[in-house]
């Protein structure tokens, strides 16, 4: 009894680790943790670039329930004194199983705005994916490209 007394914090690590491997790895691997639901529910990255004198603000991830109508903010901001001339639009890069309806009203709306001295304004894109899948878009911002935004559309 005695050789075992020295081994046994080790052996009582190893069977915790096993345990918490196992919970871990359930966690990962469960169908429930894979759910849909808890990737809508997260929170979209939103990413701030500059392009020539203008800032531009948008989530570079948007993630929408099927079904549900989704509405898509990209910010605008003039970094200079004078008035600026913006026009943004979207670029499909690639399409895995979004509808065309959507893809049309997201590539199909430039929008051009003329920014006051330091002014701001808001490009709000409104969709309703009918089907999941993801897309990826590139964003140009007068003819520049200022980031990708990654479309998911999870079942509703």
């Amino acid at each position: 009894m005695q050789r075992f007394a020295g081994v046994l914090p080790l052996i009582i690590f190893v069977v915790a680790g096993l345990l918490v491997g196992a919970g871990v790895g359930y966690l990962m691997w469960s169908p429930g943790a894979a759910n849909f639901g808890v990737v809508y529910s997260s929170k979209e990255a939103t990413r701030t670039v500059r392009v020539g004198d203008v800032s531009v603000t948008f989530s570079s991830v948007v993630i929408v329930k099927s079904g549900a109508d989704s509405t898509s903010t990209i910010a605008l901001t003039n970094l200079k004194k004078d008035p600026i001339y913006v026009a943004v639009s979207l670029a499909l890069v690639r399409n895995s199983g979004i509808d065309s309806a959507t893809i049309t009203v997201l590539t199909g709306s430039s929008y051009k705005v003329t920014l006051a001295s330091y002014g701001s304004a808001n490009d709000l894109i409104n969709f309703k994916p009918a089907s999941t899948g993801y897309a990826f878009f590139d964003l140009m911002v007068n003819g520049d490209l200022a980031g990708t935004i990654a479309l998911y559309v999870v079942p509703s």
